[in-house]
């Protein structure tokens, strides 16, 4: 179980979005803004992509790593703040208690999305990812279906690196399930800035920037 502690602030803007405050730091910041509204990723919202204004006012409210998260199907951003760090792996979350596990930059784990990602085996990927190294690499996708079964999406992924961009050409080991490509932007210190990740069916891409480390 992820634990995490929530301070809720949200930019008060006419199109508010949040980001979570973990210890004292932040606390003024909090204060000043108002709530989130709730099912930020709803379905049902049509939410308009966020303004390099609300960006801003997002990064001046706390000092802590944010990253801005889209679910692509959706048209639907958020900005999330480092909540918890577990040795490589940073998981950040808004006030709705959503929340996106990354490693180095690759998509780890999803809770408070729908159709969750509840985990996956990316060792091999990654380092061909951060290496930007050609060549073939396993991928393991765990999801939960609603009768509580875990179910584990196999992968072979192909990656190749060209024009500043890794990409990862991934196909079902099963012949069912559908095939996806995944495209990394990677610094020389092997992290990845910026990627279009796939995080299973239901969710489909997930775009992710991350604005500060």
């Amino acid at each position: 179980m992820i634990r995490s502690r929530f301070t809720h602030f949200s930019l008060a803007l006419a199109s508010a979005f949040a980001l979570v405050s973990c210890g004292n730091a932040n606390q003024d910041a909090s204060e000043m803004i108002k709530a989130l509204p709730k099912a930020i990723f709803s379905k049902r919202q049509a939410p308009k992509p966020l303004t390099a204004e609300q960006i801003a006012q997002g990064l001046a409210a706390t000092t802590a790593p944010v990253i801005l998260a889209e679910i692509e199907a959706r048209k639907a951003q958020t900005l999330l703040q480092d909540i918890q760090r577990n040795g490589p792996y940073q998981t950040f979350g808004n006030s709705s208690r959503q929340v996106i596990v990354l490693r180095n930059g690759m998509i780890t784990a999803t809770r408070g999305l729908g159709g969750d990602l509840m985990s996956s085996e990316e060792d091999a990927l990654l380092n061909r990812v951060q290496a930007r190294a050609s060549g073939q690499a396993s991928y393991d996708l765990r999801f939960l279906t609603p009768e509580d079964v875990t179910i584990i999406r196999r992968y072979s992924c192909y990656v190749s690196y060209g024009d500043q961009t890794v990409t990862a050409k991934c196909t079902a080991a099963d012949q069912v399930s559908k095939d996806f490509t995944n495209t990394y932007v990677v610094d020389p210190d092997g992290f990845i800035r910026s990627s279009r990740q796939w995080a299973g069916e239901t969710l489909g891409y997930l775009k992710i920037d991350v604005l500060r480390r």
